[in-house]
């Protein structure tokens, strides 16, 4: 009777709105998820002590009785895995003492269920502090991260601008790709990936964006020269086998995008009346930090142009088959009228792809070229290359600038 009055009046605070607690591993929780979880670890004691109560005790091990509790150590607070164990023990102390056995079998029997209680309640104890330290440091590293990956502007001079970051560490919001916007009468992005994975990735790839806003920064710097500050920067704080590839890319609103290209993918275009096309250097330039002959080719845009760059961890996602990705399999998707949108259909598509499984970071930026308003031809410094063609080249460089 006393274990009765026991679940009664347990089950009572469970059934008050108050009686909700937090799942460390998770965060905040439903109180209704939480009693849930409470009555379960009640049900699943109550059933074996019925089952040891019954005429087939003998085949029911006392012991199983901190299954509850050990359970509840998993995903509830020490203090009602406490209560859950206290509650198993009662309840063991009133099997054991309904049934007649030899001197000292009371001490046996509850030796075993007493260690397995104190197991779950320090248990439980020991994974609240360590979620909770978990916790702060994952809120240490958004911060940080939140630095580091600046957000990039939906629009620009000209242009309609999506980005998509996604890490292949779990719990991280950057990795080792580069990515990094400059808005601007003629505005300036980079996109890049690191070489290795971590915290070494992690620490080039901000040294790269970093230097690469002081960069833009300077007056008067073209393309070029902008790479060069940003290849110093990544030489002195690179490894002897460290690298970056990076693609620089400067939009001109009067129509033409200029590029340098150092051993990364090259950006594609989709023009309204054409499939995808790769944006070919007349050049390649080896990674940042390997000395790279830096040159600049130069690309016409025609307004409602869409630009995709992106890292190599998009086109080296596999399915279970082995298969890679493929870009020129979402032309649907990249035509979307909403270019968020089109974003978003991209990374779903991936990820349906890859079963969820990246290996590899992946960055991607979507741009879409806009009509240019009426502006003063002061606002822009620097006179277009010479003999640039106002016609769609076909993915072909132009002379730079």
């Amino acid at each position: 009777m006393n274990g009765i009055r026991e679940l009664r009046s347990l089950l009572s605070t469970l059934s008050r709105p108050d009686g909700g607690i937090r799942l460390y591993a998770s965060g905040p929780v439903a109180p209704a998820t939480s009693r849930v979880k409470r009555l379960f670890a009640l049900v699943l004691i109550v059933a074996i002590t019925a089952a040891a109560y019954g005429p087939a005790h003998r085949f029911i091990p006392l012991p199983w009785l901190a299954v509850g509790p050990l359970l509840a150590s998993l995903v509830l607070s020490p203090v009602i895995t406490a209560v859950l164990a206290a509650w198993a023990l009662l309840l063991t102390l009133g099997v054991t003492l309904g049934h007649s056995g030899p001197p000292g079998a009371l001490a046996y029997h509850l030796s075993v269920p007493v260690l397995l209680a104190a197991f779950a309640v320090a248990n439980s104890a020991l994974r609240t502090a360590a979620q909770r330290r978990l916790r702060q440091v994952r809120a240490v590293a958004r911060v940080a991260q939140s630095a580091l990956l600046q957000e990039v502007p939906s629009t620009v001079t000209a242009a309609r601008l999506a980005s998509r970051y996604v890490s292949a560490a779990a719990e991280a919001r950057v990795g080792g790709d580069v990515l990094e916007v400059v808005p601007g009468p003629r505005p300036r992005w980079l996109i890049g990936d690191t070489r290795g994975k971590g915290l070494p990735a992690v620490r080039l790839a901000s040294v790269a964006m970093t230097s690469f806003r002081d960069a833009c920064a300077q007056p008067g710097l073209s393309l070029p020269e902008i790479a060069r500050v940003v290849d110093r920067s990544v030489t002195r704080a690179a490894g002897d086998e460290d690298f970056v590839t990076a693609v620089f890319a400067e939009l001109d609103p009067r129509g033409w995008l200029q590029l340098v290209v150092c051993g990364h993918p090259s950006p594609l275009r989709l023009s309204a009346d054409s499939d995808l096309q790769a944006l070919t250097p007349a050049t390649y330039a080896t990674p940042l930090g390997l000395r790279p002959d830096l040159q600049a080719s130069t690309f016409t845009v025609s307004p409602g142009d869409r630009l995709v760059f992106y890292t190599d961890g998009l086109l080296e996602a596999r399915d279970r088959t082995g298969r890679f990705f493929r870009l020129e399999d979402c032309l649907g998707t990249l035509r979307d009228q909403d270019l968020e949108a089109a974003a978003d259909g991209l990374l779903d598509r991936l990820h349906a792809h890859a079963g969820r499984r990246l290996g590899d970071d992946v960055a991607l930026l979507l741009v879409e070229a806009a009509p240019l308003t009426v502006r003063s031809e002061r606002d822009f410094s620097v006179d277009p290359a010479p003999g640039l063609r106002t016609a769609s080249d076909g993915g072909r460089s132009l002379p730079a600038a």
